[in-house]
């Protein structure tokens, strides 16, 4: 009787090693895949807890600029400038974790977009002012009609201004505000104004719930000069004989200051709001806080008017207008 081959005996180890093969590349994939998942979810648990970490120091750091800035206002009641603690910075510190930085801005001594209409009427003091701030960054200065449009209860066209209907013929139509800024990012809703405008405005304006007199003492060279538009040059004399006590004070170091209230913006050596930037770093979490806090009297005087919390702030080098690229208002509550 003939014998049997050895063929299928060996086309059956064949299979066998291909099926083991298989289930080894199967368990190895799956090995992977089960591995990436619990890479995937120990970051975010990490990131979650690097957020938590971060929310608290960051609360810790508010609750530090109120306690100084409630310091400041029991010790030195009577004006507010550049040499007293809160304008010093908090340096990079080192907490569990992480670290946080801290700095307090006098929103005071910068220009308020909403001291341009003053008691439903546009103000024309702080109106020559504005212009003269956005002539001097090279900013066309006739945007500043579209600026009291955007806060002017009435929907009438200034000259080079816009209202409703000009705003609801763009590809994205919306309404003007007719109401006070909420933040300066608000501007990149204007017409004319871009993202690089309002980047160059940064350190220069504010936007605060109501009125304000420029704080002389804390405001910037460039807001001086604005200020003393008709008479640019007086402001570096006015910077000179800083820090003031009173308005008396600055009347005495600059008897050359305009006395009639049509001619220039209302000035001051004192303080109600502050804007205050905080930036937290916790592992791959870093956010850049900002808020702005109103002073009363007394530390149950404090309130928080809004909290922003964002990626860390990159200037961007160009940007279609807002006519084209209109944004939502950037700093509301969270």
């Amino acid at each position: 009787m003939a014998r049997p081959t050895a063929a299928p005996v060996s086309r059956q180890r064949g299979l066998a090693l291909i099926t083991a093969m298989l289930v080894v590349a199967i368990a190895a994939a799956t090995a992977a895949y089960l591995s990436l998942d619990q890479q995937i979810w120990s970051r975010q648990a990490q990131n979650l807890t690097d957020r938590a970490q971060a929310e608290v120091v960051r609360d810790g750091a508010l609750e530090w600029a109120i306690t100084i800035l409630a310091k400041d206002a029991k010790d030195n009641p009577e004006s507010d400038n550049l040499t007293e603690d809160w304008a010093k910075d908090l340096p990079p510190l080192a907490v569990e974790g992480g670290q946080v930085a801290g700095k307090i801005h006098d929103a005071q001594g910068r220009f308020n977009l909403n001291n341009l209409v003053r008691g439903g009427k546009p103000s024309p003091p702080d109106i020559g002012a504005f212009r003269y701030l956005l002539q001097s960054l090279s900013i066309d200065p006739n945007l500043t009609d579209a600026v009291i449009d955007w806060i002017d209860a009435d929907s009438n066209a200034s000259a080079a201004g816009a209202e409703d209907i000009d705003y609801l013929q763009m590809q994205t139509p919306y309404r003007a505000a007719n109401q006070p800024f909420q933040s300066i990012e608000e501007l990149r809703l204007v017409r004319g104004f871009t993202r690089e405008m309002v980047d160059k405005l940064r350190n220069f304006v504010t936007a605060l719930p109501q009125p304000t007199a420029i704080n002389v003492n804390t405001a910037d060279k460039k807001v001086l000069e604005a200020l003393l538009y008709p008479s640019p040059i007086m402001a570096e004399n006015l910077a000179k004989g800083a820090p003031y006590k009173s308005i008396a004070d600055i009347r005495a170091k600059n008897p050359q200051l305009p006395s009639d209230p049509n001619t220039i913006a209302p000035y001051g050596v004192q303080s109600t709001y502050y804007e205050v930037e905080i930036t937290t770093l916790f592992g791959r979490y870093q956010r850049n806080t900002e808020a702005l806090i109103q002073r009363g009297a007394g530390s149950a005087g404090f309130r928080i008017l809004w909290l922003s919390q964002r990626l860390p702030y990159r200037p961007a080098a160009s940007e279609p207008s807002s006519a084209e690229n209109p944004v939502p208002a950037a700093g509301g509550n969270i």
